[in-house]
């Protein structure tokens, strides 16, 4: 009982920080984030052990019925990551909106004056393995399996398994 209540407070706190939860959506208290950076949908979860580092206007959004696993990662800086609904997200997963790059002109240029931003969008009914990486301007289409330890770059599309480093096409989805 004493939990249930504590839970209930936490999400009122949440949303006087400027949260936007939907009903039944939860974020367990040991994940750091800013408040203001995070859009849950309907019966939404964030697991424990997790962090979202956003700024400047930089978002979190989680559809309804999706969760993310315990111990995830997500850079985001001023970007958005976008994932839809129905989405079940590994354990250990990290996410990179916001990310060092390596430029044409690299014994130039000092590594840690380079970046890379882009958003990251993750379509409806998507599955993604345990301790997958994801860069920035990934698009991951809707009905797709990424299996686990997988690198995500660039455009995967919908209907298809996923896997490798960098993630390749496995097999098409019934």
């Amino acid at each position: 009982m004493l939990d249930r209540v504590l839970l209930m407070l936490w999400r009122s706190w949440l949303r006087l920080r400027g949260a936007r939860l939907a009903p039944g959506a939860r974020v367990n208290p040991s994940v750091h984030a800013a408040a203001a950076s995070l859009t849950l949908g309907g019966h939404a979860r964030l697991y424990w052990g997790g962090d979202v580092l956003a700024h400047g206007g930089g978002r979190l959004r989680l559809g309804a019925h999706s969760h993310m696993a315990p111990y995830f990662y997500c850079l985001i800086g001023r970007n958005l990551l976008h994932i839809g609904d129905h989405v079940a997200i590994g354990p250990r997963c990290q996410f990179f909106c916001h990310s060092n790059g390596i430029p044409a002109d690299a014994p130039a240029t000092p590594f840690t004056a380079c970046h890379v931003d882009g958003d990251i969008r993750i379509g409806n009914n998507v599955f993604i393995g345990a301790g997958c990486i994801v860069l920035p301007g990934t698009v991951i289409g809707d009905n797709v399996v990424v299996g686990a330890g997988s690198v995500v770059k660039g455009v995967l599309e919908s209907g298809w398994v996923y896997a490798g480093q960098p993630a390749c096409k496995v097999k098409a989805l019934c």
